[in-house]
């Protein structure tokens, strides 16, 4: 190694500037003349060395990329173990012909005396063909010009031509080949690829008659000029640049939060399992999930589960759960019992969400100006700007729902002869329960690998010692600002949403004072229509108003009423009565009895949705059954019309149905050897249980 050393005419770098030691003074300052601008400087030894030690002095002051001659040819800077054997064996012949040599002195560089010391270490080493005299001045001076052994490795990577010989025409032409071939098909190969090539060069000589045709390249060109082509390039081709760009991306440190709250992420998956109806067993189909979980603890804060899509009524019912204080799942398996408890409650500061529609909305940004909350939206098609909900759906998925009794897998593939419609054994209330058993006294208590040495609900515990989480004023206010948002007019007989008219003496001061006509701002719960909130234009606080039939409305969910809605237009109601309503329940009713035992699985998810089963209603809202008498006594002389998905089933039975899918659980299943199966699936830890 060369070092550095404080001699006369040294040069080194100083913060980006070359200086040259011109001479040292008897009291040990040097002066430096800057190489760039002749200018001197006088700085005494101390501080120099001062500098050298915080790192602002390099030695290195020789452009190795701009080196041509011999004795500035860079030296080998990697790890020897790289060299080739046959390169370790050559440095180790001239490193000791050179070691034979110094070890007289000084050498004088004349074959009179250098040819018997190089004949005696030829013979000591066994080398029939020694090298001449000139050969190991070359080496000499490779050494000394930079007072590294390391000049001596001799670089054989660095011989041959670097420059491609093809001419910049037959370069396009092959990038051109590349792009379309590529284009076509991402299995495209060079064979492929040539063949487009001798297309194009063929074209381009007819073009120029006359001229000097080009010559075209063999396909082993053809490959040593893919093979020089960049990584990223041919990815870019293949799969395009946006996967190209997520493949060759440096991954960073991320996000840094200090507290619980501070942020947290929202997203939604379908879950890879299936789900039985708790009346017919039959498969209802996957549910969707959203969850809210806590960028710093990584503690799941809320979800919302049903067998909608991806709405805004999915991402307020999250939010509802994430902030309030939790009430675990009612228990329907009599032996799993949850050992901790959920203490994740509180308002969030910011909201990190992706670029879905639901996200989009003007709900969602109404409801949290009014809580306080930020939404922040990642970029597009960058999920890893919220990478903790998406690892944590992953687990979800990987896990926990891949290990249960009719799990889907991630890939079709990976089923084999497993049919997941037929192991199907959970219904949504006992999922729900397994579910936040899992949360709560699984993957809470495990230790995390995001975290360090420590587990989701201990990060929790310690952050909430000192950051204690915000709440609304009462239950009333956070639902009078977690919902739907509407517009509407107030007129003399009240406000109408979705065909239910709404009034009540609440509205008569908006009314006296504003008249009628005027705009109101209007919050709902789409799982429940039996009433609204409503704004008038100076209102501080909202006042709640009832449906005018509440009885009819109330827990109806907002599916459920466009279904009637439709219905009655079909059968051309021209008044919307009691009479009708009540016929119009009875119609879903009845649909949803026939989406439920329908053998089209797409019937019974929809039936699923119908009935307003979700995490909040795991039983749904009770309308596939008839139970007011009322209702009966209105329809009994009416025959309904039966849906299309009903037809097609109308003479099949539900116990041939059911039948047909060989579900096998009895009523009184979960009361037996369900547990044990669930919780030795899951790896749960279950007290008092009987197999």
């Amino acid at each position: 190694m060369a070092g550095f050393a404080l001699h006369k005419n040294r040069v080194f770098n100083w913060d980006g500037t070359a200086y040259r030691i011109d001479r040292i003074q008897p009291n040990g300052d040097l002066l430096l003349e800057s190489t760039n601008d002749g200018h001197f400087s006088v700085i005494s030894r101390e501080q120099l060395l001062t500098e050298y030690g915080a790192g602002k002095i390099s030695a290195k002051t020789v452009d190795v990329a701009s080196a041509t001659t011999t004795s500035l040819v860079p030296s080998f800077s990697r790890p020897l173990d790289e060299l080739s054997e046959g390169v370790r064996n050559a440095v180790k012949r001239r490193k000791y012909y050179l070691e034979s040599i110094l070890d007289h002195g000084n050498p004088i560089f004349t074959p009179e005396y250098l040819k018997p010391l190089i004949g005696q270490a030829a013979t000591e080493i066994g080398d029939l063909k020694p090298p001449g005299v000139i050969t190991v001045y070359r080496w000499f001076r490779r050494f000394k010009s930079v007072n590294d052994p390391r000049a001596i490795i001799p670089r054989t990577d660095l011989r041959g031509p670097k420059e491609l010989r093809q001419n910049d025409r037959i370069l396009q032409l092959v990038a051109e080949s590349l792009e379309e071939a590529f284009k076509a098909s991402p299995q495209a190969t060079c064979r492929n690829v040539y063949t487009r090539l001798l297309g194009k060069i063929d074209l381009e000589n007819q073009r120029t008659l006359g001229g000097e045709p080009i010559k075209p390249p063999s396909l082993r060109t053809l490959y040593r000029l893919v093979e020089r082509a960049e990584a990223y390039e041919l990815v870019a081709l293949k799969e395009g640049k946006a996967a190209a760009d997520r493949r060759f991306r440096i991954g960073k440190a991320g996000v840094k939060t200090s507290r619980i709250l501070e942020r947290v992420e929202v997203d939604h998956t379908p879950l890879d399992l299936f789900l039985v109806d708790e009346r017919t067993w039959l498969p209802l189909g996957r549910p969707t999930l959203t969850v809210i979980i806590d960028h710093y603890s990584r503690m799941l804060l809320g979800y919302y589960l049903s067998f909608d899509s991806p709405s805004t009524t999915a991402v307020m019912g999250a939010l509802r759960h994430a902030i309030l204080p939790k009430k675990l799942a009612t228990a329907v398996i009599a032996n799993l019992k949850t050992v901790n408890t959920w203490n994740c409650y509180g308002l969030h500061e910011l909201v990190v969400v992706d670029n879905g529609l639901e996200f989009h909305s003007d709900d969602l940004e109404s409801v949290a100006y009014d809580l306080g909350i930020r939404i922040q939206y990642c970029p597009k098609h960058a999920p890893r700007f919220k990478g903790v909900v998406e690892r944590y759906l992953k687990t979800i998925n990987y896990f926990f729902a891949h290990q249960l009794p009719g799990t889907s897998f991630a890939k079709f593939y990976l089923r084999g002869d497993y049919d997941p419609e037929k192991a199907a054994l959970l219904t949504f209330a006992e999922f729900k329960q397994i579910f936040e058993k899992w949360v709560v006294d699984v993957y809470a208590q495990d230790e995390h690998r995001g975290l360090g040495k420590t587990t989701p609900w201990a990060r929790w515990q310690e952050s909430i010692a000192h950051h204690e989480p915000i709440l609304p004023d009462d239950l009333r206010t956070l639902q009078r600002r977690i919902g739907l948002v509407e517009e509407r007019s107030l007129r003399c007989d009240g406000i109408f949403l979705h065909g239910i008219r709404y009034s009540g003496d609440e509205l008569g001061h908006i009314l006296r004072g504003f008249g009628e006509g005027v705009k109101v701002r209007l919050v709902y719960d789409p799982e429940d229509l039996g009433e609204i909130q409503v704004w008038g234009p100076n209102d501080v606080e909202p006042v709640t108003v009832k449906a005018v039939d509440y009885a009819f409305a109330h827990g109806l969910t907002e599916k459920q009423n466009d279904f009637i809605r439709e219905y009655l237009r079909e059968q051309g109601e021209a008044v919307i009565d009691k009479v009708a309503l009540e016929r119009a329940r009875y119609e879903l009713a009845q649909a949803i009895e026939g989406l439920m035992i329908n053998r089209k699985h797409r019937a019974r998810r929809r039936s699923a949705a119908l009935r307003g089963i979700s995490s909040s209603k795991p039983s749904g809202s009770g309308l596939s059954t008839v139970a007011n008498q009322d209702s009966a006594e209105v329809i009994k002389h009416t025959k309904p019309t039966p849906s299309s998905d009903v037809d097609q089933n109308a003479e099949m039975k539900s116990e041939d149905i059911i039948k047909s899918f060989q579900i096998k659980r009895p009523k009184d299943f979960a009361k037996n050897n369900f547990p044990v199966l669930i919780l030795s699936l899951t790896g749960f830890v279950m007290e008092n249980t009987t197999t």
